[in-house]
């Protein structure tokens, strides 16, 4: 999962935030002049987001341009949200003017089709009258959720990409300390909003979300989360210990005054909607709900398919791969019951199985490490292309790991101060087993999310948009892709039980289809979803059920993996059969990683475009 998913990265993830405080003025686009190139509009039209984007300028890591946002957050008020409308609508007429009057070739191509995708979904999203005020629409459906709302992504944020280095960046987390409540308030705006139309969050999404805000506000503020992260950061700064001493007093005080209380607003709020028990259902029970449930599946797919044909190739996947592990699995010795009975005893054959103590968890980190570099040696054979930037493996924080996901992936800052973050969730000891490990660092890591992400930030020659953006089918396609491209390098051909745990994430990533479809078009219930999901997998019930309650808040995303992987393989299959033995993997991956993430109609345009020109007669 990135994040291309997830906390405030998400807003990188799509290349879009909410704009500035509606009292400032939004310029609305205007017309491009005819000698301006294609790309010189669309990184206008970026520009002009992310210079008013405090938040996603953090996350991307622009600074020294003489715009300084770093104490400040998004405002999200209600009223943002014509604001949004306004600017995406605006955006696409350009667009359109520009074709209309151009001839469009070259790059120019991929990049009209990526643009006209982004803000055609993304106005589709934002059409329900209970659209929360922010952007990107659909990568959170309520203003609360247990996962990757604002009120639990703040923390992510603060800890992970509000970078110190002296004081003007401690004082800016502090400044950034004090605004938290006015920004949890105008969340409080948007619950309030939705639940006018008739929109409150799964109970179980409520339930998560004021969880975590009670753990975050229960510690002192010399404990806080918040006053912790920012102790950390400032001992690796060159400030003298009295002047440390005194910026922790601050961000106390802010914590204090400012962060706890407008938690304490919303958790009451909360608790309010939890005692009216909602129940937790999908999408079709909400006004509006198909065509949301439609649009979001436009969204994370980048593709037509609807929830039916989804579903049908959810259940086709599922039992093509089950053979495939049969075959293995009974090769192994395991012969007796479904592949779900016997994958969900191998979650608990102690052979391997991590320790549940602080041992264990470093094991399996060293165990990470491991598989890295294993990896690299092979690379050669298969990328021209590398991440310039680190790959670092971190655990996901005590406090959030009972409702956050298995793992993650957090690109590196453009301006090189941060790496490429993998993130592990260690809370669950049975959700990573020595064979399901490898698999999990290869999506996570490299040769997915940190390959394609990282990359992509280099390619400077194309429009900002193209090197920050990156659609769910692609990014998660990609990384499910980079699953089986590792066991097409033999990296287990020594290690059957990781060539059975590749093919369970696979198996996992089918379900996916069956079970996002399912909650939200055929009305199935959680319970129904999570008897699914672990019959088919044998995955554990504590980790089926987290997963399950994600798809609930997140409606479609869960079907962008398998959808985009189908898509890579099939269009790598086809350029191996007319391209003969001028086709060479390390080219194709060039091709699709230096495109930057591109819509899936897109991806296949451009590597039509590819392999019609290599065919073609040297001239």
């Amino acid at each position: 999962m990135h994040r291309v998913v997830l906390f405030m990265a998400c807003l990188s993830a799509f290349g879009l935030a909410a704009p500035p405080p509606v009292s400032a003025a939004v310029p609305t686009s205007p017309a491009a002049p005819a000698d301006q190139p294609l790309g010189t509009v669309v990184d206008a039209q970026t520009m002009r987001v992310v210079n008013r984007d405090a938040e996603l300028r953090t996350v991307l890591g622009i600074s020294g341009d003489g715009i300084d946002l770093s104490g400040q957050l998004n405002d999200v008020s209600l009223p943002q949200r014509e604001v949004l409308r306004t600017t995406l609508r605006d955006n696409l007429a350009e667009l359109d003017r520009y074709a209309a009057s151009h001839e469009i070739s070259g790059q120019d191509r991929w990049s009209l089709g990526l643009m006209r995708w982004l803000y055609q979904r993304q106005i589709e999203l934002m059409a329900p009258e209970w659209a929360p005020a922010w952007l990107p629409a659909g990568a959170t459906t309520y203003a609360v959720d247990q996962l990757f709302s604002i009120p639990v992504a703040l923390p992510e944020f603060m800890e992970n990409q509000h970078a110190v280095r002296d004081e003007a960046g401690a004082l800016a987390y502090i400044s950034r300390l004090h605004a938290i409540g006015t920004k949890l308030d105008q969340v409080r705006a948007n619950f309030d909003m939705q639940a006018a139309h008739g929109v409150l969050p799964p109970q179980v999404a409520m339930e998560g979300a004021a969880a975590q805000i009670r753990a975050l506000i229960a510690p002192p503020p010399a404990q806080s989360r918040f006053v912790l992260a920012l102790q950390r950061k400032l001992e690796k700064t060159a400030l003298p210990e009295a002047r440390r001493r005194e910026l922790l007093a601050q961000a106390m005080a802010a914590v204090e005054a400012g962060t706890n209380p407008g938690y304490a607003r919303l958790l009451a709020r909360l608790d309010a909607a939890i005692a009216t028990r909602p129940g937790d259902k999908g999408m079709w029970a909400l006004p509006g709900g198909d065509a949301y449930y439609d649009a979001a599946l436009r969204w994370n797919t980048s593709t037509d398919l609807d929830a039916e044909q989804i579903h049908r190739i959810g259940l086709a996947e599922v039992a093509r791969i089950q053979a495939e592990m049969d075959r293995l699995l009974r090769a192994q010795g395991m012969a007796k019951g479904t592949v779900g009975e016997r994958m969900a005893a191998l979650v608990e054959d102690p052979r391997f199985l991590y320790a549940d103590t602080d041992a264990g968890r470093a094991e399996l980190v060293a165990d990470i490490e491991k598989t890295l570099v294993k990896l690299e040696p092979e690379v050669p054979k298969y990328f021209h292309r590398l991440p310039p930037a680190p790959l670092e493996v971190r655990e996901v924080a005590k406090d959030a790991q009972a409702t956050a996901a298995g793992a993650w992936y957090v690109q590196p800052a453009l301006d090189g101060s941060r790496p490429g973050v993998f993130f592990i969730n260690l809370g669950n000891p049975k959700a990573n087993t020595r064979w399901s490990l490898p698999t999990l660092t290869h999506h996570e890591g490299s040769p997915g999310h940190h390959f394609q992400i990282a990359i992509g930030q280099t390619l400077t020659g194309l429009p900002m948009m193209r090197r920050a953006l990156n659609p769910s089918a692609f990014t998660e396609g990609w990384a499910l892709y980079a699953e089986q491209l590792v066991a097409e390098m033999g990296l287990y051909r020594d290690d059957p039980w990781g060539d059975i745990g590749r093919l369970r994430a696979e198996l996992f990533r089918a379900v996916r289809l069956v079970v996002d479809t399912g909650l939200h078009r055929k009305r199935w219930t959680p319970e129904q979803a999570i008897a699914y999901m672990h019959a088919q997998t044998g995955m554990d019930t504590a980790e089926v059920r987290t997963e399950v309650y994600r798809y609930l808040v997140q409606p479609g995303q869960a079907c962008s993996y398998k959808v985009g992987h189908l898509k890579f393989v099939e269009l790598r299959e086809r350029a191996r059969r007319e391209m003969g033995e001028r086709f060479d993997i390390r080219a194709f991956h060039d091709l699709v990683l230096g495109n930057g993430a591109l819509p899936l109609a897109v991806l296949e345009a451009s590597v039509d475009d590819w392999i019609a020109t290599q065919r073609a007669p040297a001239q």
